[in-house]
């Protein structure tokens, strides 16, 4: 298994696509990654204060909102204000289609944005959720710092992502959903650890009101949770 460190230093880097189409992307979450998604949603569900959630959720790197159309489905969770951010035209081009689709253009948003720079003001969101997404960013330091700048007052921000070092279990698991669905096996050169994701937390100030946990089992041993509390 390769866990040398990307080579490519920070200021170097760009925001990094997925290697396949916005199309294929699309079908691949639509259908080959449901343990996934249920893992996130229940983070979710964990986090929200009384029996009905309610404020903004936003989803930074939201991809063709596949998630997104998920959440809308579960009813605890439909008094959210579900807003969707993504780097990539083509990618945001696959979300409305999927949106009218499942009939939902009115109760989702979907914003083009880079998550180190977002549109939003200072203490706007409730929630903040992420998938997949601190291997694309070009600086996860500062994107983490501008998530917290959007999270309001005892907002939660739930960060997944795979880690360069999962089980080799896990690993043959997702790669094998990732064969079923014609794309190719994940990359873990460009991925991070749980130790590194923690030294970028460090960099940006909030190495007091987060924490990183890396499963030890089961899909949660493919990656890391990152837990930050404004």
């Amino acid at each position: 298994m390769n866990q040398e460190k990307p080579t490519e230093s920070q200021d170097q880097r760009e925001n990094l696509h997925v290697h396949y189409s916005a199309a294929d992307y699309d079908r691949y979450t639509e259908k080959f990654v449901e343990v996934y998604d249920a893992a996130m949603i229940k983070r979710i569900r964990d986090e929200v204060l009384g029996p009905e959630a309610s404020g903004v959720l936003l989803d930074i790197g939201t991809g063709t909102a596949r998630l997104l159309i998920k959440i809308a489905a579960v009813p605890e969770l439909k008094a959210l204000r579900l807003i969707g951010v993504d780097y990539y035209d083509d990618m945001l081009s696959e979300a409305r289609r999927a949106l009218r689709e499942n009939s939902l253009e009115g109760v989702i948003e979907l914003r083009l944005a880079d998550a180190h720079n977002l549109p939003f003001p200072n203490d706007f969101a409730d929630y903040v959720i992420s998938r997949s997404t601190i291997h694309h960013w070009a600086d996860p330091q500062r994107a983490f710092r501008e998530i917290a700048r959007v999270l309001k007052p005892e907002g939660v921000a739930i960060i997944h992502d795979m880690r360069r070092d999962p089980t080799p279990e896990a690993l043959d698991k997702f790669n094998e959903l990732r064969r079923q669905a014609g794309v190719e096996p994940a990359r873990l050169e460009e991925k991070y650890t749980a130790a590194e994701v923690e030294e970028f937390l460090k960099a940006a100030g909030l190495q007091d009101c987060s924490t990183v946990q890396a499963g030890e089992s089961g899909p949660g041993a493919l990656g890391f949770e990152v837990k930050i509390i404004k």
